[in-house]
C-alpha cells in the first residue's frame, strides 16, 4: 500500500511540474512587457500569430485579440522554392587605349510549388548543408560565397477568420530559407465584389531574429505598419503593404524572417453570396527597386497591376482561402 501511495504520489509531483513548465512561457513577459495567460497565447496562435509575432506584439494589437474566440477559420497553406541560375554575359569597352571586357552576371529565376513534406524535406537538407542549424557558427548566411546557384525557401499562410460577427482576412509569409536579394516586397490579399475592407481596420509587422558572428549573440526586431503609415495600398478590391526586407549587416545575418498583414471586410451588396474568397499574394522582388512603385489590385483574384516598376522584377506566389458565408 505505501508503495503504490508512494508512486501515486510521484506521478501527482510530475504532473505538477510538467504543468507549470507548461505554462511558464505563457507567463513570460514580452519585449514590451506584456504578461498573458496560457490561454491568451493560445488564442493568439489560433488566430495566426506566430510565436515571433507574440513574443514582439505590442499592447494595442494584444488588447484587440487576447480574447478572441473564433468561430470560425478557414485557412490555406502553400510552399514555395525559388532558385536563381546565372546567366554570364559580356560586355564589350573601347577607350582610345585599350579594350576591355567585363564579365557580368544576370539571373533567371524559377518559383516552383512545392507539398508540405517536399517542402520541409529540402529545406533541411539546405540547412545541413550550410550549417545554419547551428547558431554558434562563425556566419550564418543565406548562400556560400562561392554559389552559382541561389535557392531560397518561403511559404504563405491566408486565413479567414469570424468571431462575434466580423470577417478577419490574415495573412503571413515566412522565409526558411533566406532570400539573396531583400529590397521593397508586396503583400497583398483580394477580395470579391460584394465585400469591402473596412477603413481603418489594418494592421501588419515585419519580424526577423538576427546573429551576431562576433559575439555570438541573438537579437530581435521588427517593424510595424499601422493604418496610417504610407506604406498601405487601400482599393476597393483589397489591401496590401509594402515591406522594405530586414537584411544582413557586417555584424549581424538574418536567420528568422517573417511577416504578416491583416484586416476586416464587410458585405456590401444586397445580394447574399455564397462564399467569402481571400486571394492571397506575397510578391518578391527579384533585384533592388525604389519605393516609389505602386499597384493597384483585382476583384476575384490575386492579381496585381504594377505602376513605376515592371511585373518581371517581382517573383508572386499566391493563396486561396474560401469558406461559406
Amino acid at each position: 500500500m505505501k508503495r503504490i501511495l508512494s508512486f501515486t504520489g510521484c506521478l501527482f509531483a510530475f504532473f505538477i511540474f510538467f504543468t507549470l513548465q507548461n505554462h511558464a512561457h505563457a507567463a513570460e513577459a514580452n519585449v514590451n512587457g506584456i504578461v498573458m495567460t496560457q490561454e491568451q497565447y493560445d488564442r493568439l496562435k489560433q488566430f495566426g500569430f506566430s510565436d515571433l509575432a507574440i513574443s514582439q506584439m505590442d499592447e494595442t494589437v494584444f488588447n484587440e485579440f487576447k480574447d478572441v474566440v473564433l468561430e470560425s477559420q478557414s485557412q490555406i497553406t502553400q510552399y514555395y522554392e525559388d532558385v536563381e541560375q546565372p546567366q554570364q554575359y559580356q560586355i564589350a569597352q573601347k577607350s582610345s587605349l585599350k579594350k576591355a571586357i567585363n564579365t557580368n552576371t544576370n539571373y533567371t529565376y524559377k518559383t516552383t510549388e512545392l507539398t508540405k513534406e517536399e517542402y520541409f524535406k529540402r529545406v533541411q537538407a539546405l540547412k545541413n548543408k550550410q550549417g545554419t542549424n547551428k547558431i554558434n557558427k562563425k556566419k550564418i548566411r543565406p548562400f556560400s560565397s562561392d554559389d552559382t546557384t541561389r535557392t531560397s525557401y518561403r511559404r504563405l499562410v491566408t486565413s479567414i477568420n469570424r468571431y462575434n460577427g466580423n470577417i478577419e482576412l490574415f495573412q503571413r509569409f515566412v522565409w526558411d530559407i533566406m532570400p539573396e536579394t531583400r529590397s521593397y516586397d508586396v503583400l497583398t490579399i483580394s477580395i470579391d465584389n460584394t465585400f469591402s475592407p473596412k477603413a481603418g481596420s489594418q494592421h501588419g509587422q515585419q519580424l526577423w531574429r538576427t546573429y551576431n558572428p562576433t559575439y555570438g549573440d541573438t537579437s530581435s526586431g521588427s517593424a510595424s505598419y499601422y493604418s496610417s503609415s504610407t506604406t498601405w495600398t487601400k482599393d476597393g478590391a483589397g489591401y496590401g503593404v509594402r515591406m522594405n526586407l530586414k537584411n544582413d549587416a557586417s555584424n549581424s545575418k538574418v536567420f528568422e524572417l517573417e511577416g504578416y498583414m491583416h484586416y476586416k471586410i464587410m458585405r456590401n451588396s444586397s445580394v447574399r453570396p455564397y462564399y467569402i474568397n481571400a486571394y492571397g499574394n506575397y510578391s518578391h522582388a527579384k533585384k533592388s527597386i525604389d519605393s516609389s512603385f505602386s499597384y493597384g489590385l483585382d476583384f476575384g483574384g490575386p492579381s496585381i497591376s504594377w505602376s513605376g516598376e515592371s511585373s518581371t522584377s517581382f517573383a508572386p506566389i499566391t493563396t486561396h482561402a474560401q469558406t461559406k458565408y
